[in-house]
C-alpha cells in the first residue's frame, strides 16, 4: 500500500470512493442526491485546493486507488496557518489501519510546510470510531456545535470540532 499525491488520472477513483462513502454512511454533510461531481469538477477541485496550498492524497493498493484524503486551506491571511481535511476509504480497506496511516502522512506532510501550524476537523458526534482515531493521532476536542446537523428523520447530531497543533 502506498500513499501518494493524487493526480488528475485519480479523479474517477476519488469520485467513486466519495460516492460509495456518502451512500453507505451518515457521517457526511453531503447526501446522495446532493453529490453530483464529475471528472472535470473533481480535477478542478483538486487544482483549486493545490493552488490554495492544500493537498489531495490517495492510497493505492495493487494499482487501485482505495482511499483519499483532502487537506483544504483558506486563502484568507488570518487562516493560512491552518487547514481542515476529509477522508474516505473503500469498505474492503477499512479496519486495517489505513485511515491512521493516511492521517499520519498528512501530519508529517503538514509539518514540512512552512506556514501550516494546525490541522482542524469537524466530525459527527455519533462517529465514535473516527473520534477515537483522531484522539489517538493527537487531536483534541476544541468545541461542539450543538444540534448542527439534522437528518430527514428529525434526529440532530452535534459537530465535534477537533484540532492538532503542529
Amino acid at each position: 500500500m502506498i500513499i501518494r499525491q493524487a493526480t488528475e488520472s485519480d479523479a474517477e477513483a476519488i469520485i467513486a470512493i466519495r460516492r460509495n462513502t456518502i451512500s453507505e454512511q451518515e457521517y457526511f454533510l453531503t447526501t446522495d442526491e446532493e453529490f453530483s461531481l464529475d471528472h472535470a469538477g473533481q480535477v478542478k477541485e483538486m487544482a483549486n485546493r493545490a493552488e490554495a496550498g492544500g493537498m489531495t492524497f490517495v492510497a493505492e493498493a495493487e494499482g487501485k486507488v482505495v482511499a483519499f484524503l483532502f487537506f483544504n486551506r483558506s486563502r484568507m491571511k488570518r487562516m493560512r496557518h491552518n487547514g481542515s481535511f476529509g477522508i474516505g476509504i473503500l469498505p474492503d480497506y477499512r479496519d486495517r489501519g489505513l485511515g491512521s496511516r493516511m492521517l499520519q502522512h498528512l501530519i508529517s506532510w503538514a509539518r514540512d510546510q512552512e506556514e501550516i501550524e494546525k490541522i482542524c476537523l469537524g466530525v459527527f458526534a455519533t462517529n465514535e470510531r473516527a473520534i477515537a482515531s483522531y484522539k489517538k493521532a493527537g487531536f483534541v476536542e476544541e468545541g461542539r456545535e450543538i444540534r448542527q446537523y439534522k437528518f430527514d428523520d428529525g434526529r440532530y447530531v452535534d459537530n465535534v470540532l477537533m484540532g492538532i497543533q503542529l
